[in-house]
């Protein structure tokens, strides 16, 4: 956030860089997002909007290469990404006198659902498979088999979790900028801790930290498209209207975007069905454009059970431990509470498999 108005960056001049001279109207916007990142919808004309978003900082050079997969995904003819504009000099991000960078972006115009129809779960899975074979081609990143960055990231993190388990961490106490909603997160780790050991997480931990770590095919993926970023036309609710928020993509295995996808609905029935046959129409809607491969489809559960594991890890950290501030606490609550209903099936998930491999 920035201090005072002595110290607002000019909006305008900001602007400028990419739109000239032409008049504008600059409007604030609450986020949706938890990233932090300051949102304002840009007009100069009826029928023209953008989104103007500030971006996390040292992060320039890898949202410079998401805005390059976004580009190349409209060249190749996926629509529901939205454009980057870019500069008469060729720049998609621009540093303000602060040392911010901004990036403008096409608005788009829909909605966000966590519980979509079948139909609505069958046409962003299909969406999401026409963007993975459109960035097969993504110059200056083919194709390669590589361990996924996300097997060994979580196993990093089990180590983390394992040496600092959250039935230790000394914050139950509100620190001097906690929110209001401190006690209520509290509230919900001990209620973590209690469902963790009941399942045997330490078990779980023990299991992701030997994990086989599988060699798969890894491309530009999108890494956090989930229910929030997945917007549906609001004359068309069956239609998707586009997909938001490039800014975490990068180099990975394309079942990360599948189990964050899918494990970011809520059903509204089968609560006790495994994920994959509870999506079943939606994966199956993905793989008549782009097949899953074996080791593909064995990740995809075991992305979705450590990413509740982590997942969680994460709120904890960030509301109890560093006292960020979110704009919709409630929102907040609310996701942690759909992690935390998830986490024993989690942990048994991981538990249930045999041996280490994936």
């Amino acid at each position: 956030m920035f201090g005072s108005e002595s110290t607002e960056p000019d909006l305008s001049g900001v602007c400028a860089a990419w739109l000239g001279d032409r008049d504008v109207v600059i409007e604030p916007t609450v986020s949706d997002g938890f990233s932090g990142s300051r949102l304002f919808q840009v007009r100069c004309s009826a029928n023209a909007a953008w989104m103007l978003k500030s971006c996390a900082a040292g992060a320039a050079d890898r949202i410079g290469w998401a805005h390059g997969l976004m580009r190349h995904l409209r060249v190749a003819g996926i629509r529901e990404v939205p454009a980057v504009m870019a500069t008469p000099d060729g720049r998609t991000l621009v540093i303000d006198g602060w040392g911010t960078a901004w990036e403008l972006v096409e608005h788009i115009a829909g909605a966000a659902t966590d519980s979509p129809s079948p139909a609505q779960a069958v046409v962003a899975a299909s969406c999401l498979a026409r963007i993975h074979l459109a960035a097969l081609s993504l110059p200056g990143c083919p194709p390669r088999n590589a361990v996924p960055t996300a097997v060994l990231r979580r196993i990093a993190r089990a180590e983390r979790l394992r040496d600092s388990p959250w039935s230790g961490r000394l914050f139950r106490e509100p620190g001097a900028s906690a929110g209001g909603i401190h006690v209520e997160v509290v509230d919900r780790l001990d209620r973590a801790v209690a469902s963790f050991a009941a399942a045997d997480g330490p078990a779980a931990l023990r299991r992701i930290i030997g994990t086989q770590a599988p060699v798969v095919s890894v491309q530009g993926v999108l890494r956090d498209v989930w229910s929030d970023h997945v917007l549906y036309s609001s004359a068309q609710p069956e239609h998707i209207a586009g997909i938001i928020d490039f800014h975490a993509a990068g180099v990975d295995t394309p079942a990360t975007d599948m189990a964050r996808l899918i494990g970011s609905w809520r059903p509204e029935a089968d609560a006790d069905t495994p994920l994959l046959h509870r999506w079943a129409e939606a994966v199956a809607a993905y793989e008549s454009s782009r097949p899953l491969s074996i080791s593909e489809r064995n990740l995809i559960p075991w992305l979705l059970a450590t990413g509740v594991l982590f997942g969680l890890d994460n709120w904890f950290r960030w509301l109890l431990a560093e006292s960020r501030d979110f704009l919709r606490p409630a929102r907040a609550l609310r996701r942690i509470d759909h992690l935390l209903s998830q986490l024993p099936a989690a942990v048994c998930v991981i538990n249930e498999r045999v041996g280490n491999a994936i």
